[in-house]
């Protein structure tokens, strides 16, 4: 594998298993392409959803730590699988509560929707996001620093409509938890 030009800080993507066979809740969504990349049985291709990781717009978390010169109050920005995975959980907790039953394995119900889900297709080859650091890298004291951070890369993953390899389906939207209940 080569790497991106420049400097690489974070990614996303997904692929199909060479050792999984696709699951029956993945034929005829999941494009062939992608499932018989690697073999004729058809493999199991991740990942199924996406949900928000990317730790320039990740989740501020604070938290107390005791050391043995103190106590100490700490804020950090948290992104990557330590955010998405969590905030997924949380989706699908509330969902089964609106439900009223356990949903157990949830992707053949995820699968079956048809709704609930916004598809994800990739921007331009040109994005940005607007950053926002302690100017003291501690808290607000001093200021705020303002930056855009331009990410002018070749992709080599590709989001496409409907089912692709960087981001499933796509993200769970405002309808996710009212058409798990409604399964």
């Amino acid at each position: 594998l080569s790497s991106p030009p420049g400097d690489f800080l974070y990614g996303s993507g997904g692929g199909t298993s060479r050792r999984y066979a696709e699951p029956d809740y993945q034929r005829g969504v999941v494009p062939d392409a992608l499932a018989f990349a690697w073999n004729h049985h058809g493999g199991r291709v991740v990942p199924d959803v996406a949900m928000v990781g990317d730790p320039n717009t990740g989740m501020l978390i604070g938290q107390t730590q005791q050391f043995s010169d103190g106590t100490y109050y700490d804020q950090y920005r948290i992104g990557g699988t330590s955010l998405s995975s969590p905030l997924m959980a949380g989706v699908m907790a509330v969902a089964q509560q609106a439900r009223g039953t356990r949903i157990g394995f949830a992707n053949p119900l995820i699968y079956s929707l048809g709704s609930g889900i916004r598809d994800i297709v990739a921007p331009a080859d040109s994005v940005a996001v607007v950053r926002a650091d302690y100017v003291n890298g501690e808290n607000a004291t001093d200021g705020i620093l303002y930056s855009v951070r331009r990410m002018e890369v070749t992709f080599t993953l590709h989001t496409v409509a409907g089912y692709d390899d960087v981001t499933g389906l796509g993200t769970p939207n405002g309808t996710f938890i009212a058409a798990i209940a409604a399964k």
